[in-house]
């Protein structure tokens, strides 16, 4: 399986082999923000509720982001928005821990919040102009494969710096995030002579795309409008269920369960382990199976796996369940990033935008969620509701399927490589 999944990421088209590189140092650079609360509490003298609303801000400024990536892609190309977001978000993330008080800190991380989360509906958008309809699901795949692994190293290194000084974990995050529009624009390839904008796109020039601002003007049909905000509502079911792990699984396995809390590092590990070594391999061999069956079966997996952790009361029961949901993760975002994709004609980057917002919005209530259905007796009530929404959009998703407005003509597919 690894060596299957590098010789699937060496044998990217170059566009798509820079998109990769480009993802893994940012996101290996996400390594201030789980360290941003013990920062406000501590250096930014703010209290609990205070922290709260500047963690909030740093929501509020992503979804913000994805709200306006439409109209940015309309006007910029792809990778001119990267580069302008890992320069205002190192700015930001270098001015976070110098600032003092309630308004400059909430200000800073509204900021630090929409120039991080900008740069991932521009690199839905060069994946979608890198790769070929019948490839884009492995292409999406191996994008993933990048974040995760950054996101793998990035918090472990930034605990190590943390712990030797509290300020140098934003130091060294911005200096990630500027290696990686260093080398996004060091890897431009030069546009040939008399080319037009798509081979623009494909070459990763720099400057303003005039397919991206063709793309812009264009508005989606009512089949299209149909199709992405029933898959979109659809979706946000998935999205809580796997924003639930990241604010959940330490408060479920020590107070919930009274389980050691190596475990909840147990399911951290299992879980990425379980991505990085097999979600490329699996949706290779997955690309010629239709949209609807790949939905249908990563939701089933997803909603049994999360009732299975309302169920754990071990340890092992815990990774039992994580193996689950971990494999409904691996086909179910594939699958909805490539469906969306596909499903909103030139209008892509506009509902891309729009989709990956859900995350967001998933991400703010997620947390809501989880301090109200939790309570002595029900720890795993979270879980057990997670897990039923997302079988009951499992059967939404199935009584949706004679729809003529929510699934269009399935296309072959081939592997990216």
């Amino acid at each position: 399986m690894p060596f299957e999944t590098l010789r699937t990421v060496a044998g990217l088209a170059p566009p798509l082999r820079t998109l990769f590189l480009t993802t893994l140092l940012f996101r290996t650079g996400t390594m201030a923000y789980p360290f941003l609360t013990p920062h406000l509490l501590g250096g930014g003298g703010l209290d609990v509720a205070g922290a709260g609303l500047v963690v909030t801000a740093f929501g509020v400024g992503a979804l913000a982001a994805d709200l306006a990536a439409g109209r940015l892609l309309g006007r910029l190309h792809p990778y001119a928005l990267m580069r302008g977001g890992f320069l205002l978000g190192a700015a930001a993330v270098t001015a976070v821990p110098l600032l003092h008080g309630l308004p400059a800190l909430t200000a800073g991380a509204l900021v630090w919040g929409f120039a991080y989360e900008i740069v991932t509906p521009a690199a839905y958008a060069a994946t979608i102009a890198g790769s070929r309809p019948e490839q884009r699901k492995v292409a999406f795949s191996c994008y993933r494969l990048a974040i995760n692994l950054g996101l793998s190293a990035g918090p472990l290194l930034g605990a190590l710096l943390y712990a030797f000084d509290p300020y140098s974990v934003f130091w060294a995050n911005a200096a990630c995030v500027l290696a990686a529009a260093a080398f996004l624009h060091l890897r431009r390839a030069p546009r040939p002579a008399g080319a037009g904008p798509y081979a623009e796109t494909h070459a990763g020039g720099g400057g303003p795309g005039q397919e991206a601002a063709a793309r812009g003007t264009v508005r989606p049909t009512a089949a299209e409008r149909t199709r992405f905000w029933t898959v979109f509502g659809l979706s946000l079911p998935i999205q809580l269920a796997y924003a639930l792990p990241s604010v959940f699984v330490g408060a479920y396995v020590i107070v919930g369960l009274g389980l050691p809390g190596y475990w909840a590092g147990v399911v951290f590990t299992v879980n990425a382990v379980g991505i990085v070594l097999f979600e490329v391999p699996l949706n290779i061999r997955m690309a010629r199976v239709g949209h609807l069956a790949a939905l249908l079966s990563g939701y089933a997996l997803a909603g049994a796996g999360f009732l299975l952790m309302a169920l754990a009361d071990t340890g092992p029961e815990l990774v039992l369940a994580t193996l689950v949901w971990t494999a409904g993760e691996i086909v179910v975002f594939p699958g909805l990033l490539d469906y969306v994709s596909r499903l909103s004609g030139p209008a892509a980057d506009r509902t891309m935008g729009l989709f990956s917002g859900g995350v967001n919005l998933a991400f703010i209530a997620a947390p809501q969620l989880a301090l109200h259905l939790s309570a002595p007796g029900h720890p795993g009530a979270p879980w057990a509701a997670a897990g039923a929404a997302v079988c009951a959009a499992c059967l939404l998703l199935l009584a949706a399927r004679t729809h003529p407005y929510t699934w269009h003509k399935e296309e072959p597919c081939t592997s990216v490589t």
